[in-house]
């Protein structure tokens, strides 16, 4: 590797630190994530032990959120040790201020992927200049962009389980294999899907033919690697999740957690986030990656390096290590979307590989067009609209972050514009609006809420009667109701109705204010909105779209909710 590599592979992490941190404190420390609000008072809640016997100390461990008044946590915990000790360090271990480390080591975590991912795409291809290619797909991949954002588990998820397939491109199974492993296992149990990955290494390095000392040899090497890879991950597991553990038992309590986390699942869950999920088809994820997720461009590429291998195996069946990256990309896809709930970070972990895909069919498109295109200065041309095409979608979207979040926007309308002691109806289970933003606070107001959520019957409707003539304001702080209620349907039918009246003005409410942040580019003098077909969650408000600033705006509004409500909600 020269040292034009390195610098290059410099410039490509700060371009992607650049798009990870643009942006860190986008709700003006209002916690609008609830997973992340949810980890943050954990976070600000637990004690760092001062003993590694009281570290150990399920039952007893200040450091496990169950001793601290959390009776329900799923996750695992080194990421919220790991934030509370830097927190500690810089002097900002405070409610505020844990969120905003929290975020920003979710950015680190993922600029060490991107490294990564160059990592392994120059080893797969033997080639600097297509790990390059790929850490900068992985870099402008939007997902990533918007979940390092956040203060969650995930992005070590992802850091460990690229890890973790960095030796097993490599054939290099071992103890450090396991510690990765167990690493991504300590931060969310669901990483034990990167298992069969593993075995199928294994199975494959076995040499299955033939009794010489060689043979004999590696078999035996073989063998050793999986058992330490196994002790690496034991070890990991039972020092950076000790309170997966109870005595010599696993713990009961995460136990019940867990099989409580599993009955909010399924088509006939009464759990307000659970139905969002209702109806919706097992193909919906990989059509949310590849419009969102990655954005058309690096999907159309990673999709051609999948498809040429996938014909190249036809024609002259022979193993190559990219198989790994394929049925790890295949085995989260086809594991998690037959899951009821099906959240766009639930695939994250399957983004470096994708981008590793798009990062080597995109060495090899610039090198053929640099080759077949005579006119050289004709064939530089096409090379850098082709790249540049790869930069709209990350930039639009990060152009969101420049911009005041859409329910502080809100709350700062609200109180310039509502009088008050005004009534404000508000949306169960969604954040009420407006929320203190100083000088003001929200006790000027009386606050009412609807409940949108209660199984419909008479009861329901006269509750809603009563909040509506009480009301002088309705806000809906995003669609959260009117979008999952809608997939919801057959159940919901006079809430429906409801909305439907609501936005078409039947109700007898005026809209009198909206606000959006979409992904933008911004053109001077243009104001056109995009709407994106086959997405039509919370689509019940699309007569009420509006194109209110310059730009070329992408309607993302109906898309997945993870993806649009937490950072930018209508």
């Amino acid at each position: 590797m020269t040292t034009k590599h390195y610098l290059l592979l410099l410039l490509i992490v700060l371009f992607a630190g650049g798009l990870r941190f643009t942006g860190l404190n986008w709700d003006a420390k209002s916690h609008l994530h609830p997973d992340e609000r949810f980890l943050t008072m954990v976070a600000s809640s637990i004690t760092l032990p001062s003993t590694i016997m009281t570290y150990f100390d399920t039952t007893a461990s200040p450091a496990n959120p169950h001793n601290r008044g959390f009776s329900f946590y799923v996750y695992g915990t080194y990421p919220l040790h790991g934030t509370k000790l830097v927190a500690r360090l810089l002097h900002r271990d405070t409610y505020d201020e844990i969120v905003l480390i929290g975020r920003a080591l979710s950015g680190v975590a993922d600029l060490i992927t991107v490294i990564l991912v160059f990592c392994i795409g120059a080893h797969l291809t033997k080639r600097n200049e297509a790990g390059l290619l790929a850490a900068l797909c992985y870099a402008l991949a939007v997902v990533p962009i918007q979940l390092s954002h956040f203060f969650t588990v995930d992005p070590y998820v992802t850091l460990f389980i690229t890890i973790a397939l960095w030796h097993i491109l490599r054939g290099r199974i071992g103890f450090f294999t396991g510690v990765a492993i167990g690493l991504a296992i300590s931060a969310k149990i669901s990483a034990i899907l990167i298992l069969p990955v593993l075995f199928l290494c294994l199975i494959s390095l076995w040499p299955w033919r033939g009794n010489t000392p060689a043979i004999v040899k590696k078999r035996k090497l073989v063998l050793i690697g999986g058992f330490l890879s196994l002790v690496g991950l034991l070890l990991t597991v039972r020092v950076s999740y000790p309170y997966l553990f109870s005595g010599l038992h696993l713990n009961p309590l995460l136990l019940a957690n867990w099989k409580q986390l599993a009955s909010f699942d399924g088509p006939t869950t009464s759990f307000p986030p659970g139905l969002q999920w209702v109806n919706v088809s097992p193909l919906q994820p990989a059509l949310d990656l590849i419009v969102f997720g990655l954005g058309l461009p690096l999907s159309t590429l990673a999709c051609m390096s999948i498809i040429r291998l996938a014909l190249a195996f036809w024609k002259k069946p022979r193993w190559n290590p990219m198989f790994f990256l394929v049925l790890w990309v295949f085995f989260i896809f086809g594991y998690q979307s037959l899951q009821f709930a099906k959240p766009m970070r639930y695939f994250w972990a399957a983004y470096p590989s994708l981008a590793v895909f798009a990062g080597i069919t995109l060495y090899q498109l610039l090198r053929f067009i640099s080759h077949k295109i005579r006119a050289r200065y004709v064939g530089q041309l096409v090379n850098v609209f082709m790249c540049a095409s790869l930069f709209l979608w990350p930039l639009s979207f990060v152009s969101m972050y420049s911009r005041p979040h859409t329910r502080v926007a809100a709350s700062t309308w609200i109180f310039t514009h509502v009088p008050p002691q005004s009534t404000i109806a508000w949306e169960h289970w969604d954040d009420p609006l407006p929320f203190a933003i100083a000088p003001y606070t929200p006790s000027s107001y009386t606050q009412i809420q609807l409940p949108s959520f209660d199984p419909d019957d008479a009861e329901k409707i006269q509750k809603i009667q009563n909040v509506l003539t009480r009301a002088d304001y309705l806000i809906l702080s995003s669609n959260r109701a009117y979008g999952s209620l809608k997939r919801a349907g057959a159940r919901f039918p006079l809430t429906n109705r409801l909305y439907q009246r609501l936005f078409s003005g039947a109700l007898g409410f005026d809209l009198v204010a909206q606000f959006t942040s979409r992904p933008m580019v911004p053109v001077p003098g243009v104001s056109l909105c995009i709407p994106i077909p086959g997405f039509s969650y919370g689509s019940t408000s699309a007569s009420l779209e509006t194109c209110p600033t310059n730009g070329i705006h992408i309607i993302d509004d109906y898309a997945d909710e993870t993806f649009t409500v937490y950072d930018h909600p209508k």
